[in-house]
């Protein structure tokens, strides 16, 4: 009993201790992240219309559960209380940024399918208003709390809550499905065509995303309006492939896209920097939805086809089995009416019977023909089931069938 309480004991702190270690590098993940996001903060410090830990906390929350919200609060402290504000401030915003979390990941697990949301079109859309909806709570929380502190201006509300809100809500679109169909192992596996492709893919959208967001060409350098042929390379992505090579093709798109902006590239360029990222930010929520919803239609249609796929074999299993069966039933059938065929003749040819015999003599004889024509119509449907007896139609007198019956 006390090695079993020992074993237990030891259990248990061994669980706790994994717990609190995955919880102290989410926060170490989240704090890089932010970090590297308010780099990007131009109209205020702690507001960036970049934020990839919005979509690294939702999917946390997805894959782990609610107990590891004290990561994000953790990493949210951590990343505002060394950039800007106070204290009151730094806990106000980690708050904002884990309820945030928080009702995201309810919202996804109650209405969009939780870990399977992008299985489906519809969990793709439901997803995405659930981002949208959830990623209020931060902004309200943080920008409320700078400005009563005195570390934003309120004339300025609306234009960080719109930066605050859309780069929470982007990061939830296009890092939380990343993070997701990464955890999950594929079911897919990659033949050597198929490998060949996706890097053909991958060469492409680094290249077009080049062309467009790089200054590689004068067009790019001339911010003209083609951010419009990267599309086809992330619609062919979740054509071709699945939910998983299209959230990464995504990121690899606006990772380029974000570089190119920053540096005074691409068609997205405005009179500020923020303005720019905003508007970049709009054009990869759209494409990413949209993306993300062909590609789980697809998968879904291929879904639809493997189990159509698998019930036409059972069917048709289905089908020789009973074709295998009549034959053998008619055989068998056939079999016992030999002998009853023969004693009849036999009894037929007998002289002096009775009117009452022969009657029942032609009774027998009429009953046996009759039981015979269904066995051979019935071994003639098992030779046309087969295709080894081909139906010849000809036209029939309907009345004089019916006279004949």
């Amino acid at each position: 009993m006390k090695i079993g309480d020992a074993e237990s004991r030891l259990a248990m702190q061994s669980r706790r201790f994994s717990g609190l270690l995955l919880i102290g590098i989410l926060a170490v993940i989240y704090f890089i992240a932010g970090k590297l996001g308010l780099m990007l903060a131009s109209l205020h410090a702690s507001a960036s219309p970049v934020w990839p830990p919005a979509g690294i906390a939702l999917a946390a929350l997805l894959l782990l559960g609610y107990r590891a919200w004290p990561a994000i609060f953790v990493g949210a402290f951590l990343v505002n209380v060394t950039t800007a504000g106070n204290f009151a401030t730094s806990f106000a915003i980690a708050t904002g940024n884990t309820l945030e979390a928080l009702a995201g990941a309810w919202l996804v697990n109650r209405f969009a399918g939780g870990r399977n949301v992008f299985e489906r079109p519809q969990g793709v859309f439901k997803f995405a208003l659930a981002a949208a909806i959830s990623t209020v709570i931060s902004p309200v929380f943080g920008i409320t709390s700078l400005a009563l502190t005195g570390f934003a201006d309120w004339a300025n509300y609306g234009a960080i809550w719109l930066t605050w809100w859309l780069g929470d809500a982007t990061g939830d679109l296009v890092f939380t499905p990343l993070v997701l169909l990464w955890s999950a192992a594929s079911k897919r596996r990659w033949n050597k065509r198929e490998a060949a492709e996706v890097g053909a893919l991958l060469l492409l959208l680094v290249l077009l995303s080049g062309i467009v967001f790089g200054g590689w060409l004068e067009i790019s350098a001339r911010s003209y309006p083609i951010a419009f042929i990267c599309g086809p390379v992330v619609i062919w992505t979740a054509f071709r492939f699945t939910q998983r090579e299209t959230a990464t093709g995504l990121f690899i798109l606006s990772a380029i896209a974000v570089w190119g902006t920053l540096h005074g590239f691409g068609p997205f360029l405005r009179e500020t920097e923020n303005q720019s990222l905003l508007a970049l930010q709009w054009w990869i929520a759209v494409l990413t939805i949209t993306a993300m919803a062909l590609s789980a239609g697809m998968a879904e249609r291929r879904r639809i086809e493997e189990e159509l796929q698998q019930q036409k074999a059972v069917v048709e299993t289905a089908n020789r089995t009973k074709d295998h069966f009549l034959a053998m039933l008619s055989h068998e059938l056939r079999t016992p009416l030999t002998p009853v065929i023969s004693t009849l003749e036999s009894l037929e040819i007998e002289p002096a019977q009775k009117d009452d015999t022969k009657s029942a003599l032609a009774m027998i004889r009429r009953n046996i023909e009759l039981e015979t024509q269904l066995i051979d119509d019935l071994l003639d449907f098992t030779r046309i089931a087969r295709d080894k007896m081909q139906l010849r139609f000809v036209p029939v007198d309907a009345h004089l069938a019916i006279l004949n019956v």
